[in-house]
């Protein structure tokens, strides 16, 4: 291989390793790389897939394997995704609704302060499929801090 050639070839594979993006007009004007991590929005959990004769959430499980001592909480973001923003965290044995799977997470229904998941109204039927609307908490989790109890 010419020298030339070599001093090209190292220059192209440097330039791979740079954060910075150029614009294609301007070759001289540094843009900043797009943040990713913005661009995952909120996602409301949905209730009632299993039609208006059955509970509006197919199950209930507890909160499990968050990590070791009491300040260990699960995170529950605003949508199915590591990048969505955290709206609330739960302790290991939370109990929660289980409404909603997409890819590796479960949208949730839990209430506000260890109170009773009974007034959360996702043990009942609802005529369709809608966004949960209150009075408790929602949200998304991981799937594999959750402990299936029942169906």
């Amino acid at each position: 291989m010419k020298p030339f050639a070599t001093i090209l070839l190292f220059a192209f594979a440097i330039s791979g390793c740079s954060n910075q993006t150029f614009d294609s007009k301007n070759d001289d004007v540094a843009v900043a790389p797009v943040d990713r991590t913005a661009m995952v929005g909120e996602r409301p959990v949905r209730i009632g897939f299993d039609g208006p004769r059955f509970d509006a959430c197919a199950a209930y499980a507890t909160v499990i394997n968050i990590g070791p001592g009491e300040d260990a909480r699960l995170s529950v973001r605003n949508a199915p995704a590591d990048s969505a923003e955290e709206v609330d965290a739960l302790a290991a044995g939370s109990g929660v609704a289980m409404c909603q799977e997409t890819g590796g997470w479960i949208g949730i229904v839990y209430p506000q302060e260890e109170g009773e998941l009974g007034s959360c109204g996702t043990g009942s039927p609802v005529p369709s499929v809608r966004d949960y609307d209150g009075p408790c908490r929602s949200g998304w989790v991981r799937d594999d801090y959750l402990k299936l109890i029942a169906v």
